[in-house]
């Protein structure tokens, strides 16, 4: 048991010190002081100390969770991470998460759709979208759902010839327009069109640079990207890295297949 023996409210803040038997035990949020009729001269026992602890920490976490979505919006699982860095304990937490949901400032499926066009309208293609939203946290079936929305008539050969000609750099060689593409999450197929038809002219063949030793060049492939075989961001990743270096198309195919069958 401990009596309570001062109230400071702060002057800056929606706070109150709480001083028990003459010494700072915890500063609580004005509403909470309110809510629990606390006054000078009360006792508190230890099972409602504890309790009045808990809910300050659980209103401190909320208020936190509101200045963090004014300041940028998030995935019900980047906030959940936000909070576990800021040091909250998980029952408070998930209450606060639970809070956020009830009063829908955490709305996984709307800021899911936002950002899915965002992507969409930025050029990235469905595969780069999809591993940009799950890195942020969205569940698999939320991200799946704002890409049909988002990429419902989403024409690949259109856009990438679209980014191709507003970046002129990019076509200066078929490499570099394949790197470029792939870095956007378009497939092979895709690229191997687009680049054929905007930049056939700049395209440095091997042949001009001498013939390309596909054994050396597998080497290295398989020493930079050792899981190409059977992780597909990795895979791609390889492919432009081979096309960068002079290989065919039928090449880089043929050598992906190489690595898929170990």
């Amino acid at each position: 048991m401990a009596e309570i023996t001062r109230l400071a409210p702060s002057a800056t803040k929606p706070v109150v010190r709480v001083h028990l038997d003459g010494s700072f035990w915890a500063t609580l949020p004005v509403g909470l002081v309110a809510d629990e009729h606390l006054r000078v001269g009360e006792d508190l026992t230890d099972a409602r100390r504890a309790s009045l602890e808990q809910r300050a920490q659980t209103e401190q976490a909320f208020a936190y969770a509101v200045r963090s979505l004014d300041f940028r919006m998030a995935s019900r699982a980047k906030m959940g991470e936000r909070l576990t860095r800021k040091g909250y304990a998980p029952s408070v937490i998930t209450q606060t998460l639970e809070r956020c949901d009830a009063l829908g400032i955490l709305n996984d499926d709307a800021l899911a759709r936002g950002r899915a066009r965002r992507l969409m309208e930025e050029g990235q293609a469905p595969y780069s979208a999809r591993q940009r939203l799950r890195k942020q946290g969205f569940a698999p079936e939320v991200v799946e759902g704002a890409l049909d929305e988002a990429y419902a008539n989403f024409d690949a050969e259109a856009v990438a010839r679209r980014l191709l000609e507003s970046r002129p750099s990019t076509t200066k060689t078929r490499q570099r327009a394949y790197a470029f593409l792939a870095r956007r999450g378009f497939g092979p197929d895709v690229i191997g069109r687009v680049t054929a038809e905007l930049a056939p002219a700049a395209t440095k063949t091997a042949a001009a640079r001498g013939a390309l030793d596909v054994a050396a060049l597998e080497k290295q492939v398989r020493r930079r990207y050792p899981t190409a075989g059977s992780d597909a961001g990795a895979g791609r990743r390889a492919y432009a890295y081979c096309v960068r270096h002079g290989a065919t198309s039928v090449q880089t195919q043929q050598l992906l297949q190489r690595l898929r069958d170990g």
